[in-house]
Parts: structure tokens; C-alpha cells; sequence
């Protein structure tokens, strides 16, 4: 069966063309990893060989200290193991024997229909055409990854953007960093304007109100993304990402 995700999977290229970083961080898995490896209890338990309270978590994702994704991504085919839909995916058209019937096809997944080959052409669409009224209801928009029938041993906890997966993690970084390493603390909007938080220029500006407001929104941005950035590290702790 082809592998297949529910997310956009990172390409890598060519051992010889490799692809840019970019066309790995625009998929949600290439963040879930950079997280677990942001994760101070989960680095503890790479460093004890997979002993401790995270023993489980690391028996699947296992040692992520190496900043290697790639090698990550495909050492056991992590990736596929992971985060590939594990079900067999129902394919339209006819079946010629009962031996085609797959048994991950239950009921919610796929609608058996006989269809008597003497009956009428005309009842035979409104009959179909009833049950599938019956059976499907349509719905506009991206459907929630929540609401979405996934079999992934770790699916997707919910909708996702990977640019704010990464700019909360980027702003992250240089908060601990400050709380490390106090010669390196940064105010809040001073991150953010390290983060490139700040479109409006305004934060240095001499105009005092001016400067108050601009800096009063990096403050609040730089704390929503700090405070995301800590859900989501809980989250790959218990092996749920993006953190609900």
C-alpha cells in the first residue's frame, strides 16, 4: 500500500540535489520533532538510553538529539511508522470477490450497495442517489483535523500553521535562552524584534507613544507565542501536537 499522510510530508531531494529547509518545515511532522527535541524531560530520557517516566514516548520516537531530521525521518522509517495512515484506504469501483472486502472497511468508511443488474437504470440512480443523501452530508471548508478519520499511530491533534508551529518555537528559544543565561536576556519586545515580530518599525521610534504602543504589542505577541510554545512542549511529552 502507498504511504500516505494526512499532512504535507517533508521532501528532502537528492542526496546529491538536496531541497532547502523550507520544503521540510512546511510540514507538521518536521515541527512535532523540533519540539520533542525542545523538550527538557524527553532529552533527559535520550541521555539515561530511554529509561524513565518517558520510556514509552521514546520506544517510538526514540533518541532526537542528533539535528539530523532527515536521518531521523527515515533511521526505522520513523516517519512512515509514525505518522502514515496504518488503514487500508477505500478505493471506488467494483469488487469481483468478497476476498477484496478489506476489513478496515467498517461502515462510517465505506457504504455496500447491491444492486440488482435487471432492475431499472432510472430507480437504480435514485436509489443510490437516496442513500448516499442518507449517508454523507457535505461540509464546507477544511474539515478539522480533529474531525478527520485518521489511523496514524500519532495523528495530527488539530488544525495547524506551520509557520506560527515555528515562529512560537523561534520566539521560545529566545526567551529560555534569557533565563539560562541572564547576560543574554532580552526584554520581551526586544524579542520580539529579534523574532521579527515587528512590521511597524515603530519600536525604537522617537516619537514616545508611538514606541509605547509598538512595544506594548511585542510584549503581548512575544507572551502569546512563549505560552504556545510551552502547550505544544507538553503536548509531544504525552505524544500530542499540535497542543489543543
Amino acid at each position: 500500500m502507498k504511504t500516505h499522510f494526512i499532512a504535507p510530508h517533508p521532501l528532502f531531494g537528492r542526496k546529491t540535489a538536496p531541497l532547502p529547509l523550507k520544503e521540510q518545515e512546511r510540514s507538521p511532522y518536521y515541527w512535532w520533532w523540533a519540539y520533542l527535541r525542545h523538550s527538557e524531560p524527553y532529552i533527559k530520557c535520550c541521555e539515561k538510553g530511554g529509561k524513565g517516566p518517558l520510556a514509552k514516548l521514546y520506544s517510538d520516537f526514540g533518541d532526537v538529539r542528533e539535528d539530523d531530521f532527515r536521518k531521523w525521518w527515515t533511521t526505522g522509517d520513523h516517519g512512515a511508522q509514525l505518522f502514515a495512515e496504518q488503514r487500508q484506504a477505500v478505493k471506488f469501483g467494483q469488487l469481483k470477490d468478497a476476498a477484496e472486502w478489506h476489513p478496515d472497511w467498517t461502515t462510517d468508511r465505506a457504504l455496500v450497495i447491491a444492486i440488482p443488474l435487471n432492475m431499472n437504470k432510472r430507480l437504480i440512480k435514485a436509489g443510490v442517489s437516496k442513500l448516499l443523501d442518507q449517508k454523507i452530508t457535505t461540509r464546507r471548508g477544511r474539515k478539522a483535523l480533529r474531525d478527520t478519520d485518521s489511523s496514524a499511530r500519532y495523528p495530527l491533534a488539530r488544525n495547524y500553521s506551520s509557520r506560527n508551529l515555528g515562529k512560537a518555537l523561534e520566539v521560545y528559544d529566545l526567551w529560555i535562552r534569557g533565563k539560562i543565561n541572564p547576560e543574554e536576556k532580552l526584554k520581551l519586545w526586544e524579542i520580539g524584534v529579534a523574532a521579527n515580530l515587528n512590521t511597524l518599525k515603530k519600536a525604537t521610534s522617537i516619537d514616545p507613544h508611538d514606541r509605547m504602543e509598538v512595544r506594548n504589542r511585542l510584549n503581548a505577541a512575544v507572551n502569546r507565542y512563549v505560552k504556545e510554545a510551552k502547550k505544544h512542549l507538553l503536548g509531544v511529552e504525552k505524544g500530542i501536537f499540535p497542543a489543543v
